[in-house]
């Protein structure tokens, strides 16, 4: 993992609250090859409730019960008010997470309301991870933008129905076809800058690699090693967006590629213009 820490980065895209009567979003924002928020260990509370997304890498969850619940890519973290909790990767791991924290009136008749258990924080969402990921994002920014009032009220009812949604669901991970696929992309992503061996992945499915990459390109509609390679441009992507500053070699290094121009050739063939390109077009929508 040596050279990850160095690409840490985390980005507070809602750095202080943004009230409203309703409710109101008190921190949100996005942890690329991060070690958790709070690297400490130690319990810590929210004055209201959290959502986070984890959408890549492998840790623990604990809180004042004694309880620790393992975390994998797909997972979701409800966390309670008032609860003191924890969470972070495995040593010498890392993670990519998405965080809101919120309270209010909106989200509070959530809490109370006894649907929630607050001793079964974790729900499992696979495959949909990656839209419910998106969703957040998207939301997250754009309400950073929203200044009017009426505005700002009617995206905090779309964020509950969001977490409504991912609240309800009964935090068991589905079976089957379904949680094999989830279990394949998070084995194919969970280092993108080390060097990854498919016949030990298809070992690691119980099946040899011909049956293993006909079966995940069958579910996925890509191969194995495609998949992985379109996760390593949306980190870059990822990257490009949060930290401007970033030049093509650290990225390059980063995330495995065998020098900068090599990097260069795979984003322009993946997303159709350059990494410049796509970084000057990113200043100029933020402009």
């Amino acid at each position: 993992m040596s050279g990850m820490g160095d690409l840490h980065r985390h980005h507070r895209i809602i750095p202080a609250p943004i009230e409203t009567p309703m409710g109101s979003i008190l921190v949100a924002g996005v942890h690329l090859f991060g070690h958790g928020v709070n690297t400490t260990g130690k319990l810590r509370t929210y004055p209201g409730g959290a959502l986070v997304l984890v959408t890549r890498g492998e840790g623990i969850y604990k809180d004042a019960s004694g309880k620790r619940s393992p975390l994998k890519r797909g997972d979701a973290i409800l966390v309670f008010p008032g609860n003191p909790h924890w969470y972070g990767p495995q040593k010498n791991q890392i993670f990519d997470e998405i965080y809101v924290a919120f309270e209010g009136p909106l989200f509070e008749s959530w809490f109370s309301s006894g649907v929630m258990d607050p001793t079964q924080p974790i729900r499992h969402l696979g495959e949909k991870i990656d839209d419910a990921a998106s969703w957040l994002l998207l939301w997250i920014e754009k309400f950073a933008e929203t200044k009017e009032l009426s505005k700002q009220i009617r995206a905090l009812t779309g964020l509950v129905s969001f977490f409504a949604e991912v609240s309800v669901l009964d935090g068991m991970e589905s079976k089957g076809a379904d949680n094999w696929l989830n279990q394949a992309k998070s084995a194919l992503t969970h280092d993108l800058k080390g060097d990854i061996d498919l016949q030990e992945v298809a070992q690691r499915m119980d099946m040899g690699y011909e049956a293993f990459r006909k079966k995940f390109q069958a579910r996925a509609g890509v191969a194995p090693l495609k998949y992985r390679n379109d996760k390593k441009i949306e980190a870059a992507k990822h990257l490009f967006q949060y930290s401007p500053q970033i030049g093509n070699r650290e990225v390059a290094e980063a995330l495995g590629f065998s020098d900068e121009f090599h990097f260069s050739k795979r984003f322009r063939t993946s997303t159709g213009e350059s990494p410049h390109s796509y970084r000057k077009r990113l200043s100029n929508e933020s402009a």
